[in-house]
């Protein structure tokens, strides 16, 4: 591992050299920040059990569904589509480092945006004249579930951006299981109401872990659940990667 610090370095130039970073990072910024104004004018309208932060955190998939296949696409489809990928495994890495360094690169991206939002914490304690104390360990563990899901999305899209040359159809395939694990499950655990299989949904459902998470629950099985169906794919990610020493 000791080639990732390096080659995550020319993942990062690689966001912002180019306009793509900026861009992802504008529309993350600019969808947050409009689902964070219309929060706050719903709050005022009344008292209620749920904090600010608590409903973006539930707003979470939203950015995610379309910035998740945005900030992967290019990882690897673009260096086998420009025959680079070719030059990168004359070097001395291996697959691995390779693929661990694309996906943490886009993970740190990935973690920037949302911590771009910690400003929205400032914002509610500034204009509650700092009587109103704000929870901070709900704040901290949905971070921590915002993450914990992002970075486990982000290698689903690795993983598509490995199988295809072209960008969009890596874009459309990270899109399409992204919105089957975060929306399709969802909408199962309302047609199996009860028994066995609603528990099961319930379990992996996204939308009821970070319920969980935005209310200050950390459950060690999530955190192992989604950590280890990172490395999963990852391990996916770098036998496709190396298969191409066989075609």
């Amino acid at each position: 591992m000791r080639n990732v610090p390096a080659l995550l370095r020319r993942e990062m130039n690689a966001y912002f050299a180019s306009v793509l970073g900026y861009i992802v990072l504008i529309f993350f910024l600019l969808v947050m920040g409009v689902t964070f104004a219309v929060i706050v004018s719903y709050l005022m309208r009344g008292p209620t059990q749920m904090t600010a932060m608590r409903i973006m955190f539930s707003m979470f998939w939203l950015p995610s569904l379309v910035v998740t296949p945005m900030i992967t696409m290019r990882l690897l489809a673009e260096e086998k589509r420009s025959g680079t990928i070719e030059m990168l495994m004359t070097a001395p890495v291996t697959e691995f480092e390779v693929v661990f360094a694309k996906w943490l690169g886009a993970v740190l991206l990935y973690a920037l945006m949302w911590g771009l939002t910690g400003v929205y914490v400032l914002i509610l304690h500034k204009f509650s004249g700092g009587t109103a104390a704000l929870d901070l360990g709900p704040i901290a563990s949905g971070y921590l579930g915002v993450l914990l899901i992002g970075q486990f999305l982000i290698a689903v899209g690795v993983l598509m951006s490995s199988l295809t040359k072209n960008q969009v159809a890596a874009a459309v395939m990270s899109f399409a299981v992204c919105f089957a694990f975060l929306l399709v499950l969802n909408w199962m655990d309302y047609l199996f109401q009860g028994g066995v299989v609603n528990k099961l949904l319930k379990s992996v459902s996204a939308f009821e872990q970070m319920e969980d998470f935005a209310r200050g629950i950390v459950d060690l099985r999530v955190v192992f659940l989604y950590l280890s169906g990172t490395l999963w794919t990852l391990f996916v990610t770098t036998r496709v990667v190396e298969s191409r020493k066989w075609r």
